[in-house]
């Protein structure tokens, strides 16, 4: 009852009501379904907990037993204890598994796995290995293979096909769950909207009965104010009983009514006095206007300036901050035009109402006496000048300018800038240049903030730029794992540009870094104990990265620290690929020269043991003594590939080069071959009559027989062996083909590596030490030859070489005398040694240089002009009467026919600038070896000419 009453008094208390009903209501709903579905992700989330946990046991159980079985088999491969310690150490692993799955198993199929799991590890730990390694530890192999072949390869599949049925009906499971929560969310929800839906209804309806019972009254009151407003006289009949708001409204609009009629005589009185009153009120409005003018003026004038000032404060861009100022203060100042320029070095300037020549002239006159005025004053002042043409326009009586120079000081007292402005209406009175000299310290203090951000700007740039050209890839982390700065190098090996990863979190551009590494597991926890966990113990992880290429990289953190407060984290990654391949080269190496060299000393021994402490037969002493010869054979050549790695290395291979036939010297190397290897069929195909090289003949022979040997020992199943010889442009190539394993097409860049073997079974039941390509390959570039490569797998490999051809080669015979001297180069030797003389004679005639010896410096010179030999070898000092060697080189030189003969100058004399500056070719101080002599003479005919218009001796011969 008294609730009844106390709403009665009140629409504002029924509407109250009738809002806190519905909120409740809807709170109601909205509880219930969020008490519900948390029920529902609770239980969800328990059931899926559950079936992840089974499924990490089981995916731990498949893992520790393959490892297992793993490592079983290396220890019967390698007879390692420590193969079968990792045995029993993973054994430990699935009976701690094996105990987790029984804890957790909760129906049948999960026992029927712990059980099936149980009767593996009974069969395979407790009866199976150890009767396989007792056997294999008698040597009993054939009995362990057997145990393999019999019924353990079937056990381990039953138990791997019961793995992968548990492991599909976990994740099925798991499917079905998170399928059963969508279901009931969905119910939960659309009862939920039906729920709704009833609220809004009833909700409506209420309000509608409410809005009815208060339109009513309110109709009959506007009724009412309208007959008020049309002057009639109202008088209430019908009276509103209510005791709300209305009723309230409906009697105080009767006393109202009633107070209206009674006082209108009173506000006709007043009508008259408030008519006096308004012409007062006007005289005031005229004088507010004027004082809101220049309120409004000054509010001009405050904005004007504050624009100036946020000019300045809201940009960093040197240019954009000057046009700023220029144009903010000629509405400050009122100018018509101005200008701004800095006096640094590159005069940087903005300028608003002027011509760009206008500006250029201004710069161009900063040491002009009315700027100078204002860097020695330091202080602004004004001139009134005449107008120009140009400023007069269309205006034919005389005008003035006023134009206003002020400086703007740095914080160190020094002009660092100039501002000039110009006006055509008033001059600048005194009070306007302190208030402007003031306006300039603002600018100043801009221009200061700018010079101080571009300093950092470099300073930053330039550390940019040092991480850039640093090989490491470098990130600086916060606290929190996220990129403060980057490198260009670690750019590239997360393949994202910088901008992208800077302030990336650390989920994110580990996310990137972590697509293409191999490891990323380990590497995600490497980091996660540095810089989630803060511990530095151990700072350094390896890890593999599949692209943009293959490589290793060796990470490292360190903190950074200020104060003994850390802020963040310095990245390192290093690509250690090389030292990480030298590594496992070096291993490999080891254990190659390991079984390289116990193979022939095993014989060596073997057999010297045998003829030590037994007699033996003439024929078998005979038989053991040439193995052992053989064997010690293969032992020098073995040291021999180290010591000649070692001088390459070192540069200290010396090499006799000579001219040569290579033709007989590869066939002699075929021939041998042929006979030690009668699976194989070696041919030789020449297609070129030139096959003279210069070079070392022991070292070229050394290059065909490795490539040789390798095409014969890389074919172990016999085949054709083909040896072709051609010319192509410039250069004599001979290419070795065969039909054996071929070569993958990712080891061809590392075949010539030292002591690299493609790692393939069948090529390491082949002997080698990974050297013989290697030593072909600087033997090659030390005669300024080349090799290369062609291989497909299965189909046999081509290796060629190239040397520089000899032009104009010709191989005489005895019975040609006379076309052999027409091959022959001519050489004119002036010499007054007749010793020298038939020495160098001697020298180049084996070389099968034609040669004629002059003492005399006049004869020379006639010999010269009318034989016009190929070459000049010269002496300077000749007899003391006549020309000599300088005279001759002078005369030569100025006859075109014969100014291009190669001359070399054979002098006791040391003036070689001399000689080279007159045009010798080259010049040899005595004494020197004579063979240097007949190189030179035919390096420079064969740069004169390789397209065989020079002829060069084919006859081989020694120094």
């Amino acid at each position: 009852m008294n609730l009844n009453k106390y709403l009665k008094t009140s629409l504002a208390k029924q509407f109250s009501l009738l809002t806190a009903m519905i909120i409740i209501a809807f709170s109601c709903l909205i509880i219930s379904l969020l008490i519900y579905q948390n029920k529902l992700t609770l239980d969800f989330h328990d059931k899926n907990e559950q079936l992840e946990t089974k499924l990490d046991l089981s995916s731990d159980l498949d893992y520790a037993f393959n490892l297992a079985v793993s490592e079983m088999r290396a220890y019967f491969a390698y007879e390692a204890n420590s193969y079968f310690e990792n045995v029993k150490k993973q054994e430990e692993k699935i009976e701690d598994k094996m105990v987790l799955l029984q804890k957790y198993s909760e129906n049948e199929e999960d026992i029927l796995f712990l059980q099936e799991v149980q009767r593996f590890h009974s069969y395979y730990f407790e009866n199976m290995m150890p009767r396989s390694k007792a056997l294999f530890d008698e040597g009993k192999k054939d009995e362990v293979r057997a145990i393999a072949t019999e019924n353990a390869s079937d056990r381990i599949r039953a138990y791997q096909s019961s793995l992968k049925q548990y492991t599909e009906s976990l994740q099925q499971a798991v499917e079905d769950n998170y399928l059963q929560l969508e279901k009931n969310i969905l119910y939960s929800q659309i009862a939920f909207a039906a729920a709704l839906f009833l609220l809004i209804i009833a909700m409506v309806i209420f309000t509608r009965m409410m809005l009815v019972r208060i339109g009513k009254p309110l109709r009959t009151l506007t009724q009412a104010a309208g007959q008020i407003a049309d002057g009639e006289t109202v008088i209430f009949t019908d009276k509103i009983n209510r005791q709300d708001e209305l009723g309230l409204l409906s009697i105080a609009f009767e006393k109202m009514t009633k107070s209206i009629q009674d006082k209108e005589q009173d506000l006709s009185a007043q009508n008259e006095e408030l008519l006096a009153q308004q012409d007062e009120l006007q005289a005031q409005q005229s004088e507010l206007e004027e004082a809101l003018e220049m309120t409004q003026k000054r509010e001009l004038d405050l904005k004007l300036r504050n624009d100036l000032v946020e000019g300045l404060a809201n940009s960093l861009d040197k240019q954009a901050v000057l046009m700023s100022i220029v144009k903010t203060m000629c509405d400050v100042i009122n100018a018509d035009k101005g200008i701004v320029v800095l006096l640094d070095k590159g005069h940087d300037h903005a300028y608003f109402g002027i011509s760009k020549q206008e500006s250029k002239q201004f710069i161009q006159n900063l040491d002009s006496g009315l700027i100078t005025k204002v860097i020695l004053t330091k202080k602004p002042y004004t001139i009134k000048r005449d107008c120009n043409v140009d400023e007069l326009a269309y205006h034919t009586t005389k005008s003035y300018c006023f134009d206003m120079y002020i400086p703007v000081l740095s914080s160190s007292g020094s002009v660092e800038a100039i501002m000039m402005y110009s006006r055509f209406s008033d001059p600048f009175d005194e009070l306007e240049l302190d208030e402007y000299e003031a306006l300039s310290k603002q600018v100043a203090i801009s221009l200061d903030k700018i010079k101080i951000f571009e300093q950092s700007e470099e300073e930053r740039l330039l550390v940019q730029d040092i991480f850039d050209n640093i090989k490491e890839g470098i990130q600086l982390v916060d606290t929190k794992g996220s990129v403060i700065q980057i490198n260009k190098k670690l750019s590239d090996m997360i393949q994202s540009d910088s901008d992208s990863i800077i302030q990336n979190s650390y989920e994110d551009w580990f996310k990137k870094l972590s697509v293409t590494v191999e490891n990323k597991h380990d590497l995600k926890k490497f980091f996660d104990r540095v810089l989630v966990d803060g511990k530095f113990d151990d700072p350094s992880f390896v890890y593999h990265q599949q692209s943009p290429t293959k490589r290793v990289v060796q990470v490292y953190c360190e903190p950074l620290t200020r104060k003994g407060d850390t802020f963040g984290t310095v990245i390192v990654h290093r690509d250690i690929t090389k030292e990480y391949e030298v590594d496992l080269m070096k291993s490999e190496f080891v254990s190659t020269v390991s079984h390289e060299l116990r193979t022939p000393l095993a014989s060596v021994l073997g057999f010297t043991e045998l003829m030590l402490n037994k007699e033996l037969k003439p024929e078998r002493q005979k038989k053991y003594l040439t193995t052992i010869y053989q064997e010690a054979k293969r032992l020098t050549a073995l040291i021999n590939d180290f010591l000649d790695v070692q001088r390459m290395e070192a540069g200290k291979q010396t090499y006799d080069k000579r001219y040569d036939d290579i033709l007989p010297l590869l066939t002699s190397i075929v021939e041998t071959n042929q006979i030690n290897s009668p699976n194989h069929t070696l041919h030789v195909d020449s297609r070129t009559s030139n096959t003279m090289v210069l070079g070392d003949k022991d070292k070229i022979g050394q290059v065909f027989n490795n490539l040789i040997n390798n095409a014969i020992k890389y074919s172990p199943d016999g085949g054709n062996v083909y040896v072709d010889i051609f010319e192509e442009g410039p250069n004599l190539k001979i290419a070795i083909k065969d039909e054996g394993l071929g070569i993958p097409a990712d080891a061809i860049e590392k075949l010539f590596a030292k002591f690299y073997r493609v790692d393939n079974t069948d090529r390491r039941r082949i002997g080698g030490t990974g050297l013989g390509l290697a030593i072909v390959k600087e033997i090659m570039k030390a005669h300024d030859g080349e090799i290369s490569v062609q291989s497909e797998p299965k189909e046999g490999s081509t290796f060629t070489v190239s040397f520089p051809i000899v032009i104009g080669t010709h191989n005489p015979s005895e019975n040609s005398t006379q076309e052999n001297d027409d091959t022959k180069v001519n050489v004119i030797i002036v010499e007054d040694d007749s010793s020298l003389a038939q020495l160098l004679q001697t020298e180049l005639e084996e070389s099968n240089f034609h040669v004629k010896v002059y003492n005399n410096g006049e004869t020379a010179l006639k010999a010269i002009k009318s034989e016009k030999p190929d070459a000049i070898v010269l002496d300077i000092m000749l007899e003391e009467k006549g020309i000599n060697g300088w005279d001759i080189i002078k005369e030569l030189k100025e006859i075109d026919t014969l100014q291009s003969i190669p001359i070399f100058i054979s002098s006791a004399l040391d003036e070689k600038e001399k000689g080279l500056a007159l045009g010798a070719n080259e010049y040899l101080v005595k004494p020197y070896q004579p063979s240097k002599l007949s190189k030179l003479i035919l390096q420079t005919l064969l740069k004169k000419d390789w397209s065989g218009q020079i002829l060069v001796p084919s006859e081989s011969h020694d120094d």
